[in-house]
């Protein structure tokens, strides 16, 4: 009774289409997404962008590189399409609204209205902001339902000893000054040897100066930024006086330097305080460092990630190199 059930013609035809079905799909396979090649345009602009920032024309490997990138960010964009991504962010939804608005089309709808009419007028394909900001959703994606493992205190620790004599913290300067302009170095010279023969301090001595546009009080600036209002033979001056064991000594309450030179003229200095150059501690630094950690992992692996989509995509014109055979096969 059983078999007789089963011969049953339209039964033979369901099963063999539904073998036929598998068949096929094994054996002929959903064509891939074709995404490029870039045209001349696109190769041209890229040439011309690295031109711009280099003030050089690119190697070919370097012009490659570019165009590897560029399909890059071509099939992510066309991965963001595929899911649906153009119609789930507020942030797109209000730029294809204010494109519509720009080509006063569709005046009178609502705003749901107005964002369809420009998904079917295909508005966010040619649209440089969205696309931008779909890759970026779709880099976030990538990373959201793949993300790198969290990095561990040892590896920490690892970056705060190589990273050590980066981290020095820079010698910090607090002062005030009086300035005498050029041509007033014999009134800066006779305010000097005043100041040391009656032992004056700054409040008494701001009155023998010249006007200063950026001011007369300093607060913890370090070389560089004196470098930057003063020049480096102010700097070199205040360094090696800070370095002085009896500055060092009066600091807390003040001590005179100078005539110090400048780039203005001459300037009676009133150290107040000066901090040393010192390393941070481990605790200082942590967090900052884990977060120098988490973006260089979440790079990585987006960069594997990208690999791994690459192979559901016909990208057209991308070209693997030395360097990026290496980035594969660290992603294994």
């Amino acid at each position: 009774m059983g078999f007789a059930r089963l011969n049953r013609p339209w039964l033979h035809f369901l099963v063999l289409g539904l073998v036929f079905y598998a068949v096929q799909a094994l054996l002929l396979p959903e064509p891939k997404t074709i995404v490029g090649p870039l045209n001349p345009m696109q190769v041209s602009g890229l040439r011309a962008q690295w031109q711009a920032r280099t003030g050089q024309q690119p190697t070919p490997q370097q012009l490659q590189r570019l165009m590897n990138t560029q399909l890059d960010q071509a099939m992510l964009f066309q991965h963001a399409l595929a899911l649906n991504l153009h119609l789930q962010d507020s942030m797109v939804y209000q730029r294809l609204i204010r494109n519509m608005d720009f080509l006063e089309r569709s005046q009178g709808q609502s705003e749901t209205d107005r964002f369809d009419e420009a998904i079917a007028l295909r508005l966010h394909l040619d649209d440089a902001v969205v696309k931008r900001r779909l890759i970026q959703l779709v880099e976030q994606q990538l990373l959201l339902d793949d993300p790198p493992p969290a990095p561990t205190s040892k590896a920490v620790s690892a970056m705060f000893k190589a990273r050590k004599a980066a981290l020095v913290q820079a010698p910090m300067y607090s002062f005030e000054h009086v300035f005498f302009g050029q041509g007033q170095g014999a009134d800066a010279t006779a305010a000097a040897a005043r100041i040391r023969r009656e032992g004056l301090q700054i409040e008494r001595v701001r009155s023998l100066g010249a006007p200063f546009m950026q001011g007369y009080q300093f607060l913890n600036q370090t070389p560089e930024q004196l470098r930057r209002h003063f020049g480096q033979q102010f700097v070199t001056a205040l360094v090696q006086a800070a370095l002085d064991p009896d500055v060092l000594e009066s600091s807390a309450a003040g001590q005179w330097v100078g005539p110090v030179m400048s780039i203005y003229g001459e300037h009676l200095v009133w150290l107040t305080t000066y901090v040393p150059a010192r390393v941070p501690s481990l605790v200082e630094v942590e967090a900052a460092l884990r977060r120098d950690l988490v973006y260089k992992a979440q790079k990585r692996q987006l960069a594997c990630l990208i690999t791994a989509l690459r192979a559901g995509y016909d990208v057209q014109g991308w070209v693997s190199d030395s360097a990026a055979a290496n980035d594969e096969a660290s992603c294994l």
